[in-house]
């Protein structure tokens, strides 16, 4: 005896099925489909990047270099505008970079090598940094003037050159991951003529400092597109942990306020050690403080952070006081 199915019962069938699942486990997939849309909506996280000063490493007019020695610095700013722009990374604001080499005595040390620039990463809680040279910041001019029967004429050609390099370093290991090349130019230009008795007359566009502006302008562009391109591979490197110590701030219940923030390296997420501060060592000579003597007494979890401060939940540990240290152990 053979037994012949209904094709239209057994869809009917399996409906009735998913839908007995569904009125059996509401549950369940309610929880299924809040997880997809969370990891969905989870923001990915951006590479914490610094870019230090610039330094002068290469050929070119010497003379126009060294009354114009802010260009380092304006190339730097240049180069950390071009990269917020790009959403790729989280920047650290150059002020709190000035700061933290004023503190190391490094702004005025000389050139900056992996180690130190990791170093300086470090403490401003940055997952890289960035270190540069401007290899060369040249001004060319061109041309030539002749009479006859004393009439006269000029024509000149300026031409701006500028040419970087720059190397990212990974603050953890000192390792230079990436390393990229720039350059740029931009011309102008200008000629007179001259009238025998009336006299020579000229007119002159020149601007050295548009020129030079255009050219590096047109060189950081090159340079923070393949620093774009390279944070992929940044992205895959161990994030940092900051090595400046929070305080706590405030305490409501469960949650826990600190003092610092992303500009600090704090990020959502991060597990901070709440130390009781027992007791603190003092150079007997200088009264400089030596070391903190502090105890662990419980952990949080950082859940919202912005630029100045945080806000934890407690995962471990009660008693906590407004002016425990917060440590970041991972």
């Amino acid at each position: 005896m053979s037994i012949k199915l209904n094709p239209f019962a057994c869809v009917s069938s399996g409906v009735l099925l998913l839908t007995g699942l569904y009125a059996t486990f509401p549950v369940l997939s309610v929880a299924l489909a809040s997880e997809v849309r969370i990891a969905q909506s989870q923001p990915q996280s951006r590479v914490r990047l610094a870019v230090l000063n610039f330094e002068y490493s290469g050929t070119g007019n010497y003379y126009w270099w060294y009354g114009n020695t802010n260009a380092a610095e304006g190339v730097s700013d240049l180069l950390t505008n071009k990269l917020v722009q790009s959403g790729r990374y989280t920047m650290v604001e150059r002020s709190r970079i000035d700061a933290v080499l004023q503190e190391q005595n490094l702004a005025q040390a000389g050139r900056i090598d992996p180690s130190t620039a990791a170093e300086v990463g470090r403490i401003l809680g940055a997952d890289a940094v960035v270190i540069g040279s401007i290899t060369r910041f040249n001004l060319d001019e061109r041309g030539g003037s002749g009479s006859v029967f004393g009439f006269g004429g000029s024509n000149r050609r300026r031409t701006a050159e500028v040419q970087l390099t720059a190397r990212i370093v990974n603050t953890t290991t000192s390792e230079i991951i990436a390393a990229a090349e720039g350059s740029g130019s931009s011309g102008q230009s200008s000629g007179g003529f001259s009238v025998p008795i009336i006299g020579g007359g000229s007119s002159s566009a020149d601007n050295d400092n548009e020129l030079l502006s255009n050219a590096a302008e047109a060189a950081v562009d090159q340079l923070s597109t393949q620093l774009v391109e390279a944070s992929s591979q940044l992205a895959a490197q161990p994030q940092v942990t900051p090595a400046v110590e929070a305080v706590i701030a405030d305490i409501a219940g469960n949650t826990v306020i600190i003092n610092k923030g992303t500009q600090d390296g704090f990020r959502t997420g991060m597990k901070l050690s709440i130390e009781r501060i027992d007791r603190t060592v003092l150079d007997p000579q200088t009264g400089e403080v030596l070391r903190t003597i502090t105890t662990p007494i419980g952990q949080i979890e950082l859940t919202e952070v912005d630029a100045r401060s945080g806000v934890g939940r407690v995962i471990s540990g009660t008693g906590f006081q407004i002016g425990d240290q917060a440590r970041a152990v991972e």
